[in-house]
């Protein structure tokens, strides 16, 4: 087997901090969904819950993406959180224009805002966390 070039390396390493966030991402909206369904199924929610909880679960989500690929990365953690943000809300917005075929721009700037201060404090930590 041959060694890779730096190239090789720099390249397989991008893919292993991509592939880590999505599923940071993935699972931490899914175990935050399942949570608040569970307690949904319980006690009766009203609209304005069910939407703060929503939020909860994507502030979630952004977080643990921008904290595994800062924590892999292990530098510019703001940088990359507020990557990670951007990409997050650039799929979210692009899922909402294909699925409901139009754009809303009611709660368009304060989900732009609870995903990026979510995602940069994420990287900040992601990057400052030892061990």
């Amino acid at each position: 087997m041959r060694r890779k070039t730096p190239a090789e390396r720099i390249r397989m390493e991008r893919n292993i901090i991509i592939i880590s966030a999505v599923l940071a991402c993935v699972g931490a909206v899914f175990l935050a969904v399942t949570l608040f369904s569970a307690a949904a199924s319980v006690v009766d929610f009203s609209d304005g819950a069910f939407n703060a909880l929503s939020s909860i679960a994507l502030c979630a989500g952004c977080f643990a993406a921008s904290y595994t690929a800062a924590k892999r990365r292990r530098r510019d953690g703001l940088k990359t959180g507020l990557l990670c943000g951007a990409i997050i809300f650039g799929v979210l917005l692009l899922g909402g224009l294909i699925f409901v075929r139009s754009f809303s721009a009611g709660g368009f700037f304060t989900k732009l805002l609870i995903i990026m201060v979510c995602s940069a404090i994420g990287g900040i930590i992601g990057v400052n966390k030892q061990g």
